[in-house]
């Protein structure tokens, strides 16, 4: 098995590269937005998908688009050729990757989900109250790029989500509205994307662990994160913060 893996998709925008792609079971992994990204990314392998049996499908964009180019559709065609070859279809995404594993889980006809601070959408016009992505919509097809319209019935699933940032939060309700059965990981001051608590802790495993159990559930992450926040002392600053905030004002 070739470390660099072997690229099954290649477009102006999109690419796509599997590793061990003879396993029975997949992980498909999106990009995660970059500030200023201009080119693809080398493709990582998962060890650990790799270790438990997975093969892994690495989906990259070229620019900060979300996956919505004049590439969508080609790739879709690729998931759906790929993807029946598998017992079962894991998505994995973080910020944008997350966003791009509810976009791609009807093409890849996926059973399970799991994303970390995952956007609904992008648009001016679709999400006036979420302004940070904006100006990475030009360009951006809202009619291709709607999760209603390509949403996948009965996914199951986990989102992580830090519920003290309010717009992580909502857009996290909004995909819910759209995935039913996908559950929500409330992690406390975890950030954007809300593992970043787990990640000083060194305990970030657990969510790629759970993103290949059948199905992800929200439990594991949560009691990591707990333990974990314990000895965090940006997690005690921002907790603090917080109280204070909320403290009534001595009169």
């Amino acid at each position: 098995m070739s470390e660099q893996g072997d690229v099954v998709f290649s477009g102006e925008h999109l690419r796509a590269t599997m590793f061990n792609g003879e396993a029975s079971r997949l992980l498909i992994t999106f990009s995660f937005r970059e500030a200023g990204r201009k080119d693809f990314n080398p493709a990582q392998m998962s060890y650990s998908a790799q270790k438990r049996g997975f093969a892994q499908l690495c989906i990259a964009t070229r620019r900060n688009d979300w996956f919505i180019n004049n590439d969508t559709y080609a790739l879709e065609n690729t998931l759906k050729t790929l993807c029946p070859h598998y017992e079962t279809v894991h998505m994995m995404g973080f910020s944008m990757g997350g966003y791009g594993a509810f976009r791609f889980a009807r093409a890849a006809r996926a059973n399970y989900a799991l994303a970390v601070s995952p956007q609904f959408s992008i648009p001016p016009d679709v999400m006036p109250f979420d302004k940070r992505f904006h100006h990475d919509a030009t360009g951006f097809d809202k009619a291709l790029g709607d999760l209603v319209t390509y949403a996948k019935p009965g996914l199951q699933g986990v989102i992580v989500a830090d519920p003290f940032r309010p717009l992580d939060l909502v857009n996290a309700q909004m995909i819910q509205e759209v995935f039913p059965r996908v559950k929500l990981a409330r992690l406390g001051f975890g950030g954007h994307p809300a593992t970043a608590l787990l990640r000083r802790a060194g305990q970030s495993g657990v969510v790629q662990k759970m993103a290949l159990e059948c199905p992800p559930q929200p439990e594991p992450i949560i009691a990591t994160h707990r333990e974990a926040r314990l000895d965090d002392a940006e997690y005690m600053r921002d907790l603090l913060d917080r109280m204070d905030k909320r403290a009534p004002s001595a009169h």
